[in-house]
């Protein structure tokens, strides 16, 4: 596997995969943006509305091969594109349609009642899937040996039921048909593998029989994370919603059945209220790490360290998303390096960036 705008490439990837393995080369993985040289050639939407915006594979793909071109990726930036409409795709393959705004779009509830799931199966033969499958295949095509494509946002489990009854709609299930939520949740679990496997195949354009691990593309999704075998960034935001109790009898199985379907694994934790469920996701074996999101007005990394010190010490890794370098050095100063990813937040020349992985190597040299 070669990259045109990255030719450490694999050296990249090896000190990620060490990673995965709460390893260490010499240095853990750092993701920090630098400024590009050069603009990113513009591409141009003349679309009647946002929904054909949204639509427009072939205009996604444009503008990811433009910013493929222009920028600039040091360290484990890797160039990537993961199309994208929006985080209930899932949901359109029950029936729900989609609204779309400026940045994001949401699913129409088409449940009445939870135990209607039961009766709906996932066709992946739909408008939207296709969209999905169009921009993937064409980003496949045209970015190999330029830029990594990525599995799309799928939101399963809990999420996809949020996102088929609406998630107040969801909360008022516990309480008034529990037995309906669990066979709800039973019911939507193994569909998840429909979904990832139908593109990372497409992604890895694996012949018949063939594992799609084995043609050598890497998989990745729309976190910063990236492997040579298969990966997802499992989540479920309903979570913040239900006690520890309900989510041990729904919700959590699920998540233990995808992760086992997976290589490598790292739960998105959103929000300080899904903390009082970490306990119950570090106890899952083949877990390998956790991407921890303390969200907007929550503070910094560094007022989180006991959630990293937590993580680390059940022998998982942490994915740490710092507002800047002092906050990453602040958390450097309080957790291992070995399984530790670092996101440095901000904007930098080559030789900022190039002094950030200097002074993470030195960390890293110190700490072992």
């Amino acid at each position: 596997m070669e990259l045109a705008a990255k030719p450490d490439y694999e050296e990249c990837m090896d000190r990620v995969e060490a990673w995965w393995d709460c390893g260490i080369i010499d240095r853990p993985p750092v993701t920090i943006h630098v400024r590009p040289e050069r603009p990113a050639h513009q591409i141009p939407a003349a679309h009647e509305s946002l929904r054909d915006r949204w639509l427009d594979a072939e205009r996604a793909v444009a503008r990811a091969e433009a910013d493929a071109e222009a920028g600039v990726f040091l360290a484990e930036t890797f160039p990537r594109y993961m199309p994208n409409l929006g985080p209930e795709i899932c949901a359109t393959c029950y029936g729900a349609e989609l609204e779309f705004s400026e940045n994001t779009s949401w699913s129409v509830p088409c449940a009445g009642r939870i135990r209607d799931v039961l009766d709906m199966h996932p066709d992946l033969d739909t408008p939207y899937w296709n969209v999905i499958r169009r921009m993937t295949e064409l980003s496949a095509q045209r970015g190999a040996g330029r830029w990594i494509t990525g599995v799309t946002d799928l939101h399963t489990n809990g999420d996809l039921l949020a996102a088929l009854r609406d998630p107040q709609a969801l909360a008022l299930d516990y309480a008034d048909d529990f037995a309906g939520v669990q066979a709800a949740c039973r019911h939507v679990t193994p569909h998840a593998k429909l979904f990832f496997d139908d593109l990372y195949g497409r992604i890895a354009a694996a012949r018949p029989g063939e594992s799609p691990a084995a043609t050598g593309r890497p998989c990745c999704t729309w976190g910063l994370a990236v492997s040579r075998k298969t990966m997802y960034y499992v989540s479920c935001d309903f979570i913040c919603m239900i006690s520890p109790a309900m989510f041990a009898d729904t919700i959590l199985p699920a998540i233990e059945w995808e992760i086992a379907q997976l290589d490598r694994s790292i739960f998105h934790l959103d929000g300080p209220g899904t903390l009082q469920h970490l306990d119950a996701l570090l106890a899952i074996p083949r877990l390998n790490a956790v991407q921890w999101v303390y969200g907007a007005g929550a503070g910094r990394a560094a007022d989180w360290i006991n959630v990293y010190r937590r993580v680390q010490a059940a022998g998982k890794g942490i994915e740490v998303i710092a507002a800047d370098m002092d906050d990453a050095r602040a958390v450097m100063e309080n957790v291992r390096p070995e399984g530790a990813w670092l996101s440095v937040g901000g904007s930098y020349s080559r030789d900022q960036a190039a002094a950030v992985l200097h002074e993470v190597r030195r960390w890293a040299e110190g700490k072992r």
